[in-house]
């Protein structure tokens, strides 16, 4: 079997991927057991160029090469959609480049509540709201 970028991979690895999920669903349910929410970044730089190619260009953050553009750029978001694990988005002020940036509040299993209404608290206190001018 195929897929990604030419990876191959074989029945079993397919058949083992179900499992894979559940130990990564268990391990982030650990981290959880001690608080409410993770906060991550959710996107490492602000911005790519118009003239990246997400498909096959390696992201750089920070001077280090990360990978293609799901694993260097949105590294702290994809493993929560496969895990099923309610994630908001928030803004979280500017750059030194200008951009804006954002921060990802990632909540238990079942908790979506609890997420959307700190989201909701945070996103009143994001400096250089348009409603702060």
């Amino acid at each position: 079997m195929r897929c990604g970028t030419g990876d191959i991979r074989t029945m079993a690895d397919f058949r083992m991927a179900p499992h894979a999920r559940t130990e990564r669903f268990r391990k982030i349910e650990a981290l959880l057991a001690h608080d409410d929410v993770l906060i991550t970044p959710t996107l490492t730089p602000t911005a790519l160029t118009a003239d990246f190619d997400a498909a096959n260009d390696a992201m750089i953050v920070n001077g280090v090469k990360c990978g293609i553009t799901r694993l260097g750029w949105t590294a702290s978001v994809y493993p929560f959609n496969l895990t099923g694990h309610p994630a908001l988005t928030v803004p979280s002020g500017f750059a030194a480049d200008g951009l804006p940036t954002s921060a990802q509040i990632v909540g238990r299993w079942g908790a979506d509540m609890d997420v959307l209404r700190l989201g909701a608290l945070l996103g009143k206190r994001v400096p250089g709201r348009a409603s702060d001018q």
